[in-house]
């Protein structure tokens, strides 16, 4: 299911991207953002009109805020702005876009008013709050001059620290491009957030049916609480109910608690203790909202948001510092959560820019939240798996351990029943006749036990090999070090011809373990003759001949015979199978043959690193080394000068002179 949601959520993310090109954000016929705008803090209904002198005004670029002409001034502020424009070449029905404004505005055309506080002129509800809103006002084509053309701009700002057009794109163009543009970005967030939504409610179910993953829960409460936050900004919202303050009411109760639920997402998620006193912090942020609503005064309530808005550099300094102690760690969840945060905050603090108008661009907010949700999921998702692969290494060893049982039982009744059964005959006998309570029927139910005795060890360490999969203890070492310190010298002959230079990698207990096996195997006890060489071949494959010799034919072709077969009917062929156990662990290759009947000739192969094609150089060690050549250093100058070259006399021929 998240698959197929993670794929709406692509089809989505690719429609918003690519249904529009969003280089521009309408089709502007004049832009009028940037310089030649002239402010004057001073209120006289004379600016409206087209002749004045701007000469003693101050000269500025829009937009910006205009409480940086003087912070301390309250009053009214107005705005100029003068431009040309063709209107025999515009057939379409014009509007004026001027952005964000805080708070108040009225708008003149050539000393004609066209709208106030973001409605047409004479609505009832033009003093109602609209701060921080896009203002667009319907341009009558009556009040258009040709050519020349003045805008004038009256604003009243109640806020201590905005005034003016804050942020966004001040032109003329179609009113339905503008139109058309603000539908489509609010269009385009809406439908983010009801992705994020969905992933909030898919969450949230995962958790009815898994409680033990309470970071399911939280994780959905904060998403869904963050996307109501953005959704109660986004302009889809009028369409519900036309009311800005209600809906900015509703923002401030869902901003003040996105922080708390974030943090008790974070503890969830990395499984830490909660902080002492947050509870506190909770209904702190909550009375706050409660004094909001009480004091239904805007400028309170961004005054105290901007100074409570300095505070969250601690929940997300919180979250990034316990992140990254999981990633020392190296957890894979916590790394992605770290990633995801430094995106977030990346984003969350270029649009706190914009709206403060410190930084004229366009919002990577949506990014920000999309990328965050994703890999918090992924995170989630990849935490679940990991769970679910845990339980399934559990359930494959408890399978393991079952099969272990089944394999020691087959053997123990194929090997060890016999004797078992051998020695109770041999003892309810006794019991019936106790003239067979003798020193031989003793002696053979004590060698029974003996047999049973020296058997159940092989048994148990051929199950014990037979259900396992592979060999995890691997090391590198030097191969020819190694295996001469593995063989023992008086047990058999053998022979190296190997670079020196080889390495393996492998487990090297099961190498020692498989080396002294097949010397000691008991059924090579009566073989006169033990041989072995070991060789390598172009493809860096290290083969191991053993050779053994019996002067009975006989008994190396049954023991050929017996070991081939397979069958567990003597201890010997177990002992055997371990050996292949062993070498199939160690991803080699066994092979048995017979040469003139007398030889019984073992062939093994096991991998060696690759080794470098310069180094390769034989070298051939031998158990009897008495009569070994002194080392030549390469790299020594005076083992070179040792070096005799002895130049033959060449006897040229002599020719005849004619």
């Amino acid at each position: 299911m998240l698959n197929k949601l993670f794929l709406l959520l692509l089809s989505l993310f690719s429609l918003t991207c690519s249904g529009r090109d969003t280089s521009d954000s309408f089709t502007e016929i004049i832009n009028l953002a940037g310089s030649e705008w002239y402010a004057i803090l001073d209120d006289d209904i004379e600016y409206a009109g087209m002749e004045v002198n701007t000469k003693t005004w101050t000269e500025l670029e829009q937009p910006s805020n205009l409480r940086k002409l003087d912070p301390a001034y309250r009053g009214v502020v107005w705005l100029r702005k003068s431009f040309d424009i063709d209107i025999s070449n515009t057939k379409k029905n014009l509007a004026l876009s001027l952005g964000k404004i805080y708070d108040y505005d009225e708008v003149y055309l050539n000393g004609n008013l066209i709208g106030q506080n973001g409605k047409k002129v004479g609505s009832k509800d033009a003093s109602q709050p609209a701060y921080n809103r896009i203002r667009v006002y319907p341009i009558p084509a009556k009040f258009l001059n040709q050519g020349y053309n003045v805008l004038a701009i009256k604003i009243r700002s109640e806020f201590k620290n905005y005034a003016g057009i804050i942020s966004g794109e001040i032109g003329i163009s179609s009113i339905y491009s503008v139109i058309d543009s603000i539908m489509y970005e609010s269009l385009s967030d809406l439908i983010y957030l009801i992705a994020f939504i969905f992933i909030g409610i898919f969450f949230f179910i995962n958790y009815l049916k898994m409680p033990e993953f309470k970071e399911y829960l939280t994780f959905s409460i904060f998403i869904i609480i963050f996307s109501f936050y953005e959704l109660s900004k986004n302009e889809f919202r009028f369409w519900i109910y036309d009311s800005f303050l209600l809906f900015k009411y509703l923002e401030l109760i869902l901003l003040y608690n996105i922080p708390f639920f974030y943090i008790i997402f974070i503890q969830s998620f990395f499984k830490i203790e909660k902080i002492k006193y947050q509870n506190y912090y909770f209904i702190t942020n909550f009375l706050i909202t409660i004094i909001f609503l009480i004091f239904r005064n805007p400028d309170l309530w961004t005054t105290i948001t901007s100074l409570w808005s300095y505070h969250l550099i601690f929940p997300l300094a919180y979250s990034g510092y316990k992140s990254f102690q999981k990633i020392k760690e190296k957890k894979v969840d916590a790394l992605l959560y770290f990633i995801a945060l430094i995106y977030f905050m990346f984003g969350t603090s270029k649009e706190l820019l914009i709206e403060k108008g410190y930084l004229n661009s366009e919002s990577s907010l949506d990014s920000a939240l999309l990328v965050f949700i994703l890999l918090v999921s992924i995170a989630l998702r990849y935490r679940f798996l990991e769970l679910k692969i845990n339980i399934q290494r559990r359930f494959d060893q408890l399978n393991e351990i079952d099969n272990l049982r089944e394999k020691l039982f087959e053997y123990l009744n194929q090997i060890i029943m016999p004797h078992v059964e051998s020695s109770l005959q041999t003892i309810r006998a006794m019991k019936v006749d106790r003239t067979l309570y003798n020193t031989d029927n003793l002696t053979k139910i004590n060698q029974s036990y003996s047999a049973i005795d020296n058997s159940l060890d092989d048994i148990i360490e051929l199950s014990r090999l037979e259900v396992k999969r592979d060999s995890h203890l691997k090391d590198t070492v030097n191969f020819v070090d190694f295996i001469k310190t593995i063989i023992p010298d008086n047990e058999i002959t053998y022979t190296i011809k190997v670079d020196p230079a080889f390495q393996i990698n492998n487990t090297l207990d099961l190498i020692n373990s498989l080396m002294i096996r097949i010397i000691d195997f008991s059924g090579f006890k009566d073989f006169t003759s033990k041989d072995l060489i070991v060789t390598s071949d172009l493809k860096d494959h290290l083969h191991f001949r053993f050779m053994f010799y019996n002067k009975e034919s006989r008994i190396t072709q049954n023991l050929y015979k017996q070991l081939s077969e397979g069958k567990f009917s003597k201890i010997e062929v177990v002992r055997w199978q371990i050996i292949k156990e062993i070498l199939r662990l160690l991803d080699g290759k066994l092979e048995m043959g017979l040469i003139n009947k007398k030889y019984l000739r073992i062939d093994f192969e096991l991998k060696a690193l690759p080794l470098h094609k310069e180094s390769k150089l034989e070298k051939i060690i031998s158990n009897d080394d008495s009569n070994d050549p002194p080392k030549f250093n390469f790299r020594n100058l005076s083992d070179w000068k040792k070096i005799k070259i002895k130049i033959p006399n060449i006897k040229l021929p002599q020719f005849k002179s004619k």
